[in-house]
């Protein structure tokens, strides 16, 4: 037999719905850092706004200039300047996307994405 909350209001779905929508944001989502320093995994906890800081200073990755760098995420050794640590860091570790507000199509960089907006559901 199915039990039902004859109380919940359209304002209760309405609140749900955005707890849900939040806990989703890949902004709110925990992530382990996997940067590994003399053979140490970092495993630090922290959310995606936090990265870029913790990058500069637990692991010293300072700088967005052209010096070449080897990333030391846990089974990469991908070589890449030093202004492009964090796109990559995201994209192929955090796997952060960018989803259409629109169609929910999801996108490895915010620019692609805003392209797609523009050129898919602009009403043109």
């Amino acid at each position: 037999m199915a039990c039902y909350n004859h109380n919940f209001s359209a304002e209760d779905a309405a609140k749900l719905c955005e707890l849900a929508r939040i806990a989703n944001n890949p902004q709110h989502r925990p992530y382990v850092c996997l940067w590994v320093t003399n053979g140490v995994v970092c495993n630090s906890h922290f959310q995606a706004s936090e990265f870029p800081e913790h990058l500069r200073a637990a692991h010293g990755v300072v700088g967005q200039d052209k010096t070449p760098l080897v990333c030391c995420w846990y089974n990469c050794s991908t070589e890449m300047k030093k202004e492009s640590v964090m796109r990559h860091v995201n994209e192929k570790h955090l796997e952060q996307r960018h989803m259409c507000p629109t169609c929910h199509e999801q996108f490895t960089r915010a620019h692609t994405m805003q392209n797609h907006v523009t050129k898919k559901h602009s009403g043109n």
